[in-house]
């Protein structure tokens, strides 16, 4: 098993010592420049997506024409909380397991990328072809990074493997997400004469109790490998005073997406229920003022497209375990790729139920066999 010597907990270790919490990913995006430079890439270059905040990028080519594999995952963290047993960034072994900010979101996902890269460079033989990797910044708050990084030149391939926690599986879909802000106006009066008024407060009861309604009818909807979507009122701001009948309310929806359901369809939905809110309160108005930024949509790659096929009979052949399709209930930096027409999965160690809580962990036997996984997958799709 993997010890606290080997050089792929000791990178690990490193990217955990780094606060890459939003906004300070500076000085881990300056490491793993030096590192992909010090590991043999033949082009490593930085790539601002935020002010003074870098993305990285380092090409390496074996051999001569050959398919480009595109490896990405992100650099920033959640901030750690409250309730951790250790420092959570000094990534510290107890059992079978390390623990530390990002072991598993998505740290341990990018040094097992990064070092199953420095295997293939250090023994090259049989491969054929290019690797783009990449790290981003800002995945946890808007992705700005993934969605400046695939504007790059030199981020073009023929697949991608997105590191995020798949207990070390190859995943073929992730869930989206889509937050409109909805705004209520009604009419202010005295609350002691509220016929007087429109309560924008009242009218926002009502805009909820319709989400309550959408979110039984989807429901119904099942996506085979990522589960059912979701809708949710998650923020309410309204009202001036105690003594006023409100004249604005503002209410953000948390509506989570399948692989399969379309952006501009929800989009027209929530534009339905707004009409259907003025028409019970008559001289009100309700409508959607902005949509916030999210990771994105749902993607997905579908089973019989050759990348998952042939990352399946690596990862089987890697690990002696049976690979079949399912997909992640989060959101991944897959869909920006999958959106220029890039071919995706997505490899890490760990799993999704301990990322963003205190204590988080990933199983040393998880950071070994992924990065078998993602060594094995890179061969095959550059043999």
């Amino acid at each position: 098993m993997l010890d606290q010597n080997s050089e792929l907990f000791q990178l690990l270790k490193k990217m955990v010592s780094f606060d890459s919490t939003d906004g300070h990913e500076a000085p881990i995006s300056l490491f793993l420049t030096q590192y992909a430079q010090k590991m043999g890439m033949d082009l490593v270059c930085q790539q601002e997506a935020l002010p003074g905040l870098n993305n990285v990028i380092a090409v390496k080519k074996f051999g001569h024409g050959g398919k480009t594999v595109i490896t990405n995952s992100h650099m920033d963290v959640v901030p750690p909380a409250d309730g951790w047993k250790t420092n959570p960034y000094d990534l510290v072994i107890e059992g079978s397991r390390a623990y530390g900010r990002g072991s598993t979101d998505a740290k341990g996902p990018l040094a097992c990328l990064t070092y199953a890269i420095k295997r293939v460079i250090e023994h090259p033989e049989g491969v054929n072809g290019t690797i783009v990797y990449t790290a981003v910044v800002d995945e946890e708050s808007h992705s700005s990074g993934a969605r400046k990084l695939v504007e790059h030149p030199l981020v073009r391939g023929d697949y991608c493997i997105v590191g995020e926690p798949t207990c070390s599986r190859v995943a073929t879909s992730h869930n989206g997400s889509l937050r409109p802000v909805i705004v209520c106006e009604g009419v202010s009066a005295h609350a002691s004469n509220p016929e007087l008024g429109i309560s924008a407060i009242r009218m926002a009861a009502y805009f909820s109790g319709l989400i309550d309604e959408l979110a039984s009818e989807i429901r119904t909807i099942v996506h085979p490998a990522t589960g059912r979507p979701s809708i949710s009122v998650t923020m309410i701001r309204g009202g001036v005073q105690e003594n006023v009948i409100p004249d604005r309310c503002e209410l953000v929806v948390d509506r989570r997406m399948v692989p399969g359901e379309k952006e501009a369809e929800l989009k027209a939905r929530f534009e339905e229920l707004c009409r259907r809110t003025e028409e019970r309160f008559p001289g009100g108005k309700a409508y959607v003022d902005h949509y916030l930024v999210t990771t994105g949509p749902a993607a997905e790659t579908d089973e019989n497209d050759p990348l998952v096929k042939t990352a399946f009979a690596a990862a089987e052949a890697a690990t002696g375990e049976k690979q079949t399709p399912f997909g992640l209930t989060c959101n991944t930096d897959m869909n920006h790729f999958v959106g220029k027409g890039i071919p995706t999965v997505i490899i890490g160690p760990g799993t999704i139920t301990v990322a963003h809580k205190p204590n988080e962990y990933v199983e040393l036997e998880q950071l070994e066999k992924t990065c078998a996984v993602d060594e094995a997958v890179i061969r095959a799709l550059l043999k």
